[in-house]
């Protein structure tokens, strides 16, 4: 409040706004030079503080310091005692009426008698959180401008990418093009001279024809006799094989425009060509990795075998978990676990009975599918060793468990009723999909369920019918995918794409696009009947396991 503001108060009660000169801090009010010695001269007021009213402190300090000593419970009085029992402040009364049995109630200005309050050590922690504060503020404020920074370069990106897609297509337009106007012309050309001479042909068919019928108008039988004999002898053989000749040269050439790459692979591709990833930042360190990455896509990479390891049973399905490898067998009561740099076992994990299937749910966690105990098992892989975490007794037997991450749901197949259901978290039944006869007999017959999370698709991998089928969360057939060579793939993974990889008979991976297009095949020497396939958590290494006779688990390497 500044100086003018303060007008005295006792004046100020008599409707008289005369400017204050001092201020009274107990009666907390203004007083002109008159009321200033008037309040002097009384017995009462004449030792109060005064203070000079350019001193005056804001009001907001007024009122600090007007709170600091009311008492909580009393509105009107003051804090005059501390009672160390219960480390309060407290007035007269509330000493006598709340504090009278506590053994150390001291009064205030005993406690400060001689004693110098030092607030440096709490001036330099404030000084201290300010400067934190002033540097969160700060990091925010880079934060932000590294959002902007991050948005502007995404901006560019598809600036980039969107100039590129133009130009591309401005070449290949360009290309096309001429190749056409060039093979167009040749036709044109050759078809323009084939014109020419039917219409010779034509011209001089006419013109016989016309004079047969002046001759029959104008001359005698002899002139008709003669041209006919003429017409015959000499006109006719050299216009018939004029005709024969232009027969065999009619024009037959032509051309068409033929797709060498799948143009919906293709766009599916640029589609996902760019992504945006949820990164942890750290603005105050330079080089920080906050960029948005262009993702390269899985069809431009080879696999590159890294490690092999023989079976001795016939493998089910795997999961890699960082480097290790857990596997699930098709006859054995139990999970075996491998490290990529070792081909022995590591460590083993009884089961209640055979698992059907496993499947990662976390960085270290997995389910396990118990369909003849109708029962679901959760575990965890710590320092090479599966530790049982839960299990949950299932209404019906599921074959196949897969976890919905985005919702914390797990998505389960019971071969046996033709049934997929969705189980919140804690077990209990959330929704059935609803199927046609048609789709209860594709289930049924499905070895095996993989979920893309981002698109929400469900993969069905058949047996004995060499086909992938995908479905949604309603239940609806978004595709069907056939390929002689599927016959006998069981486990199959998505990548972050949303790209369906198969195993395949004769050593061959088939990536199918999202839309269950044929992306292409990558061969695997010496693969024999593959059986189920993983990625890690990077993407960048792929396990295979099958084989009959001679079983393997093969960990490549994306190159």
């Amino acid at each position: 409040m500044s100086v003018h503001k303060h007008l005295c108060g006792p004046c100020l009660a008599e409707n008289i706004e005369k400017k204050g000169v001092v201020y009274c801090k107990d009666c907390e009010e203004p007083f002109c030079e008159q009321c200033y010695q008037d309040h002097a001269r009384i017995k009462v007021s004449r030792f109060h503080k005064l203070y000079d009213i350019a001193k005056v402190p804001p009001q907001e300090i007024q009122d600090l310091l007007k709170s600091l000593t009311a008492c909580p419970n009393h509105e009107k009085e003051e804090v005059v005692y501390l009672c160390k029992d219960h480390d309060v402040t407290c007035c007269s009364k509330c000493a006598m009426v709340y504090h009278r049995k506590c053994e150390e109630v001291k009064v205030l200005s005993d406690i400060l008698h001689g004693i110098k309050v030092d607030c440096s050590g709490l001036k330099t922690v404030l000084r201290q959180m300010q400067h934190k504060g002033e540097s969160l503020l700060e990091h925010e404020r880079k934060h932000e401008e590294m959002i902007a920074e991050t948005e502007r370069k995404a901006t560019s990106l598809l600036h980039d990418l969107k100039q590129k897609l133009l130009d591309k297509y401005t070449t290949i337009e360009k290309t096309v093009l001429s190749s056409i106007a060039d093979k167009k012309r040749a036709i044109f050309e050759k078809s323009g001279a084939q014109r020419e001479s039917i219409c010779s042909i034509l011209k001089d068919i006419e013109q016989h024809s016309s004079f047969i019928e002046q001759l029959e108008k104008f001359g005698t039988e002899d002139h008709v006799m003669l041209l006919q004999r003429k017409i015959v002898n000499e006109t006719q053989p050299r216009l018939q094989s004029s005709l024969d000749g232009l027969d065999k040269s009619q024009t037959s050439s032509s051309f068409q425009c033929t797709e060498n790459t799948h143009v919906d692979a293709l766009l599916i591709n640029i589609g996902n060509s760019l992504r945006i990833d949820d990164t942890v930042c750290d603005v105050s360190e330079t080089g920080s990795d906050s960029d948005i990455k262009q993702i390269t896509t899985y069809t431009e990479q080879t696999l590159e075998l890294q490690s092999e390891i023989f079976l001795l049973q016939i493998p089910n399905t795997c999961v890699l978990i960082d480097h290790h490898m857990v596997i699930s067998f098709d006859k054995e009561p139990c999970l075996i676990v491998y490290h990529e740099g070792n081909k022995t076992v590591l460590s083993k994990f009884n089961c209640q009975s055979i698992p059907c299937s496993v499947s990662k749910t976390g960085q270290t966690d997995m389910v396990i599918s118990l369909p003849r105990e109708s029962k679901i098992a959760f575990a965890q892989l710590r320092n090479g060793n599966v530790h049982f975490a839960a299990e949950m007794t299932t209404s019906v037997p599921y074959s196949d468990v897969v976890k919905y991450t985005h919702l914390e749901q797990y998505i389960c197949l019971s071969r046996t009723n033709g049934q997929i259901h969705i189980l919140n978290y804690d077990g209990s039944l959330l929704q059935s999909l609803n199927f046609s006869p048609d789709m209860i007999q594709c289930i049924k017959s499905s070895v095996y369920l993989a979920l893309h999370v981002n698109s929400g698709l469900l993969i069905l991998s058949k047996s004995g019918s060499n086909g992938i089928t995908a479905i949604n969360l309603q239940g609806n057939k978004v595709y069907d995918y056939k390929h002689k060579n599927l016959s006998g793939s069981r486990q199959c993974a998505v990548d972050p794409c949303g790209n369906l990889y198969v195993p395949c008979s004769f050593g061959v991976l088939q990536q199918i696009s999202p839309t269950g297009q044929y992306i292409k095949s990558i061969l695997l020497r010496d693969v024999d009947q593959p059986r189920g396939l993983c990625f890690n958590d990077t993407f960048d290494k792929l396990a295979i396991v099958g084989g009959r006779d001679k079983c393997y688990l093969r960990l490549y390497k994306f190159i």
